[in-house]
């Protein structure tokens, strides 16, 4: 009968002696595998070297804090650790220009330490299963089709994807419209019998842009008639024209650039005798009481009518008159772009503005603030386009959105969280043909209801009557292009206002006119989020999917910027 083992007998099992050298180099290779597998099939690290993605991402680039303002932004400092691309020389960052004041000042005086020498780094995700395929506004990695590799080195770019096979894409006064209603078969001819579209060849060709854009001759009659009559028809959305591409709430958070912080105003200095930027109409101050007799950052209201406070764009002359300002359009300048590298004889800065001196209007405008609303009070934001002010009404419990000029009325209302007494932090848009609210940076879902036509008005018959060509009217996006009214008691601060990115024309000089981009199937349209200084499809062409390598997800340096990619 067979007896249990005892402890004595347990002590006379042999161990088996432990090799552990090979349990470190099996533990090696088990992670080298697995690095290898995850960057072959799952995920990649990649690191941004351009500012063609400024400012959702960075590229090399120092950050200046404005003397004047105090307002933080980075200016691109790519040329000096890498040649231009046009003189193929380093040029040393010299100036920079406030985006937020327009204060101009030597890098010297500052002395900035590049936070990045090496640009954001991301974590990419590849296209495992269809997992990852991109959606319209995902930013992703790809091979640059021109030349994918130079000198034995990979030539990866990261753009944000806009166009998919069998659209046209049409790129017009800073919005982005679409149709699948053309086509373009090969070797097609019009009426006349003239040839207006003949594939290349070589099929891996297609990307190229002579085969793809309206302004090179090809379909260029078809497309840009399509494209006229959806413009006079207001863009309707019923599948046999172009719509305007709608982005979604996250990404124009993400895409949002400064116009103007009232809580960072020039209190020194020349940029100081700037008037404010946001006052009451004359004659009416006594109705808004500041914080401060100058360089009001709260402002009070008391009366039981409805009274305006309203921004005004006064850009200054910084080499001239301080005082000599002038009320303008909001423009696409970019901070991140106006760093200057150059000297005139005089050893004076030369100003660098995006593409020239001519910056197109920006119509597409963000405003918050917060606002300390008592019961019975109320409170609208209000932002202009063109012809029209658009609404959001804060009063009994509920946001209200309504539009003036030729289309005036209520468009429709929501409740809102807004408690009697309490602070709200309130935010309006109106960007893509599309009003937009967050309350306590929620945002609210109107649906459908809160889209209207983006419709255009047609240049005047005589130059200066009417509305300028490209769209703006002095009278709000000149005079009142944001405005905060108030009814009751009711205290309002910390007031921002940004504008939406701008996509930019291939040819900048006539901003009226829109380019007109088929997407052939099996390809992409890519562009970068800082349009006026980008290198993207509007300008070297498509993007096949043979060379897309991924989605970019995440920023995981520098530290400061961990987070999501919107």
């Amino acid at each position: 009968m067979p007896t249990a083992p005892t402890a004595a007998d347990d002590k006379k099992k042999p161990e088996h002696p432990r090799d552990m050298a090979r349990e470190g180099i099996e533990t090696v290779v088990f992670v080298v595998v697995l690095v290898l597998l995850l960057k072959l099939f799952v995920t990649e690290a990649f690191v941004i070297p351009t500012g063609s993605m400024a400012e959702t991402l960075y590229g090399y680039q120092k950050i200046v804090t404005c003397p004047k303002c105090g307002h933080e932004f980075p200016v691109n400092s790519h040329d000096e650790v890498e040649p231009n691309q046009q003189t193929k020389q380093l040029h040393q960052l010299l100036g920079y220009c406030c985006p937020n004041c327009r204060h101009r000042g030597e890098i010297k005086d500052l002395n900035p330490v590049p936070t990045n020498r090496t640009g954001d780094r991301v974590l990419v995700l590849k296209p495992l299963y269809h997992l990852a395929n991109p959606h319209r506004g995902d930013v992703v990695v790809f091979k640059f089709p021109k030349e994918p590799q130079q000198k034995w080195s990979a030539q990866n770019y990261i753009k944000r994807c806009m166009g998919f096979g069998g659209e046209t894409i049409a790129v017009h006064r800073g919005d982005l419209y679409v149709t699948r209603s053309l086509d373009y078969p090969a070797d097609a001819k019009d009426e006349t019998g003239k040839l207006i579209y003949q594939r290349p060849d070589d099929p891996n060709d297609l990307w190229k842009p002579r085969y793809n854009y309206a302004r090179s001759g090809d379909y260029s009659t078809q497309a840009a008639d399509l494209f006229e009559a959806s413009r006079v028809a207001g863009f309707p959305d019923n599948g046999k024209g172009f719509t305007i591409v709608r982005t979604t709430n996250e990404q124009v958070l993400a895409r949002k650039r400064i116009v103007w912080d009232n809580d960072h105003q020039p209190t020194t200095g020349d940029a100081a005798k700037v008037p404010p930027r946001w006052s009451p109409p004359k004659g009416e101050t006594a109705k808004w009481t500041g914080d401060t007799p100058q360089f009001t950052k709260a402002f009070a209201h008391a009366s039981e009518q409805l009274d305006w406070l309203r921004y005004q764009h006064l850009v200054w002359d910084w080499a001239s008159d301080p005082t000599a300002v002038t009320p303008r359009f909001i423009d696409n300048f970019l901070g991140y772009n106006n760093g200057t590298s150059s000297r005139d004889l005089n050893g004076k800065l030369v100003p660098a503005d995006l593409r020239g001196a001519e910056n197109p209007w920006v119509g597409d405008l963000i405003l918050e603030c917060e606002a300390e609303i008592a019961g019975g009070a109320e409170v609208v934001l209000e932002l202009s386009k063109g012809a029209s002010r658009f609404q959001a009404k804060f009063a009994d419990g509920k946001v209200t959105l309504a539009r003036t000029g030729d289309k005036a009325g209520e468009m429709t209302s929501r409740p809102a969280r807004i408690k009697a007494g309490g602070k709200h932090k309130l935010r309006f848009a109106n960007v893509d043909a599309r009003l937009r609210v967050w309350v306590d940076d929620r945002a609210i879902d109107f649906g459908a209801d809160a889209d209207y036509a983006p419709a255009e008005p047609p240049p005047p018959a005589t130059p200066g009557t009417g509305p300028d060509p490209e769209g703006w009217t002095k009278e709000n996006d000149i005079d009142a292009p944001a405005s905060i009214g108030a009814k009751g008691a009711v205290t309002v601060r910390g007031l921002k206002l940004f504008r939406d990115t701008y996509y930019t024309r291939s040819d900048t000089s006539d901003h009226t006119r829109a380019d007109l981009i088929y997407v052939q199937p099996g390809h992409y349209l890519c562009l970068g989020d800082n349009s006026a200084s980008s290198s993207d499809s509007r300008e070297w062409g498509l993007v096949p999917e043979r060379l897309m390598l991924g989605k970019a997800v995440f920023v995981f340096f520098p530290w400061g910027r961990l987070g999501f990619i919107k």
